[in-house]
């Protein structure tokens, strides 16, 4: 994107015409009074990061200390477990699929809000509040770290029978069927189960990575505003 700004509105569309000719995208800022403001944007540090970031970091640390109470402190207390190797890997894989349904909720409510509060005054043409306005603003960063969390989720997921404690598990459970000379049945419940949640956990990822890609500016210039709808729809 150029950002255009001026008081001549036939010099601005000339300048405009020959953006669109080096195959660029035009964004018309308004008069001259926003030049300094698109001449400090290369100043700026992720202006419209900050809340999402800050957001994110708030609820990954208490769901990390929620989970961190709950799985290692608690059991080495009551239970004299020491579960203490699940820091690594299994709580992280616990806190991410929740930040990352949390933040994709985060990313359309504020829709249902705006429309509630259209359908409230009864015209779309008043401003929203300024906490709706920077929070749709800011929709799209969190869409994006929503996706960063359910990569890291499926990352997680992936080594997890690499693990000691996974492998010291399973060797426990083959001792216990050859000590007991008894091999349990194949459950064939148990076994849709599991194999339908993982199916619907890699198409769920494909489709949140399909929003994400569609998202992106140099993706979504490119299509209409059906196609663009069709995709956030499904």
């Amino acid at each position: 994107q150029v950002f255009v700004c001026g008081d001549d509105v036939e010099a601005k569309q000339m300048v405009m015409n020959i953006v669109h000719a080096l195959g660029l995208t035009p964004l018309d800022k308004g008069s001259l009074l926003a030049a300094q403001e698109i001449e400090n944007y290369p100043l700026q540090l992720f202006p419209m990061w900050k809340f999402p970031i800050i957001l994110s970091f708030g609820l990954t640390a208490f769901f990390f200390f929620y989970c961190l109470a709950l799985d290692v402190i608690y059991t080495y207390i009551y239970e004299n477990n020491n579960f203490s190797f699940f820091i690594a890997i299994t709580i992280p894989n616990r806190v991410c699929p929740v930040m990352a349904l949390i933040l994709l909720a985060l990313v359309y409510l504020p829709g249902i809000f705006a429309a509630i509060i259209q359908l409230y005054r009864g015209t779309k043409y008043r401003r929203f509040p300024d906490w709706l306005d920077r929070w749709m603003l800011c929709r799209k960063q969190l869409g994006l770290i929503a996706l960063a969390f359910a990569s890291l989720h499926a990352v997680f997921t992936l080594v997890t029978p690499m693990r000691a404690f996974v492998s010291w598990r399973t060797g426990k459970g083959i001792i216990s069927q050859a000590l007991n000379n008894k091999t349990e049945p194949l459950n064939h419940t148990t076994a849709w189960i599991s194999d339908s949640y993982l199916a619907l956990g890699i198409l769920g990822f494909f489709l949140f990575v399909l929003l994400g890609i569609t998202s992106l500016p140099s993706v979504s210039n490119n299509v209409n505003w059906r196609e663009f709808r069709f995709v956030q729809v499904r």
